[in-house]
């Protein structure tokens, strides 16, 4: 059994050493994916459009503008002089935030049983900038009413009294939340599509005929297809942890061989999904038609691109059909968290429970092609 599998991955690993432009856009690609993708979310959002409707016009007032743009995330662009002015600056899209000072602000601040008042007007078309531009003034306030409440120390109390506490990824650094992502969807995408072209080629090319006549049973010839997979899929993730870590600044906080141990058992699961595929798919562009429908529908329900907290009920259920939302959040807790073993098993189980029934459907599909 085992000198048949083995017969069956060398084929593989031959197949692939002659092919001149997939081998290397394997290996190559996801690095160059990588860089691309964390290079363009690594980057913090800055210089958003401000509109200041200041009606106080105070010195006081002017601080707190100062306060507000010196972080480099806002820029004052605009001093409107009326409320209609300054909407319609967030309606036109020339102004992502606006921020509006009452004219008794400043007195608010002397008065010993006022409490001052701001309003903040954010365009929430943008919702990665929204939030970006709500850190961002939360903070500069906050730093802002300490300082001052320090100054008049004996006058008065804290004049602005705004509690907020960010654990794990203080400066709320996005990249530290996008990027690991990133690296679990190339995995993922490599594991999928090196193994959903490995049945559907020998179909396309005549020769699963011939395999499935031969003494190889369902789950050698499982085995056999996915060794090369698993392997080029793990080399992979050994060449992009360390660009993740060193090259992009993300922390690895938890225990490397953890991550590496749950990043293979997510590669197995993936096998099976990708080999099920193959055995599906009448040729290889099929296979990646059908690799990219899923992958497609994965990214969805992965919590990537939406909270899978804020989906419907129904939508969150089956969100834990698909493994790569188990696996990002293992990537995640890992790497920014820290998180040991104890604290992620739910995902682990899941992961596994995945495997074995994605493994068992290919290994029924297999069996009843065999038979017919």
């Amino acid at each position: 059994m085992l000198n048949r599998i083995w017969q069956l991955a060398l084929k593989e690993f031959i197949h692939f050493s002659r092919d001149k432009l997939t081998t290397p856009f394997i290996l190559l690609g996801p690095l160059l994916q990588l860089v691309l993708m964390a290079w363009s979310t690594s980057r913090n959002i800055e210089h958003l459009p401000l509109a200041v409707f200041d009606q106080d016009r105070s010195q006081i007032s002017r601080a707190l503008v100062t306060a507000v743009t010196n972080a480099g995330t806002l820029d004052v662009i605009a001093y409107p002089d009326s409320l209609e002015e300054t909407r319609r600056l967030i309606e036109e899209g020339k102004a992502t935030v606006a921020l509006l000072i009452p004219p008794s602000f400043a007195g608010d601040l002397e008065a010993a049983n006022s409490v001052p008042q701001l309003q903040v007007i954010i365009d929430g078309s943008n919702i990665l900038a929204s939030k970006t531009v709500r850190r961002a003034i939360e903070g500069a306030v906050i730093e802002w009413g300490q300082k001052l409440a320090a100054q008049w120390a004996g006058e008065v109390s804290t004049p602005i009294d705004m509690r907020v506490m960010a654990r794990f990824n203080e400066e709320l650094d996005y990249s530290l939340h996008a990027i690991p992502a990133e690296l679990g969807f190339v995995v993922y995408m490599v594991t999928l599509m090196v193994a959903a072209i490995g049945i559907a080629r020998e179909r396309e090319l005549g020769t699963l005929e011939q395999l499935l006549v031969t003494p190889l049973s369902s789950l050698e010839l499982i085995i056999g297809k996915a060794i090369p997979a698993m392997v080029i899929a793990c080399v992979d993730f050994v060449l992009l942890l360390p660009l993740t870590v060193w090259g992009f600044n993300v922390p690895l906080r938890g225990s490397v061989w953890l991550l590496l141990s749950l990043t293979l058992l997510f590669i197995t699961v993936e096998l099976g999904w990708g080999i099920m595929i193959s055995a599906i798919a009448r040729d290889q562009q099929q296979a990646l038609l059908f690799v990219f429908l899923l992958a497609m529908t994965e990214m969805v329900f992965s919590g990537y691109m939406v909270s899978v907290e804020n989906m419907p009920p129904l939508l969150r259920a089956a969100s834990n059909l698909f493994p790569i939302k188990h696996y990002l959040l293992i990537v995640r807790h890992i790497m920014v968290k820290g998180a040991a073993l104890q604290h992620i098993w739910v995902e682990a189980v899941a992961l596994v429970l995945l495997g074995v029934g994605s493994l068992t459907a290919t290994f029924l599909i297999l069996g009843r092609r065999k038979v017919d």
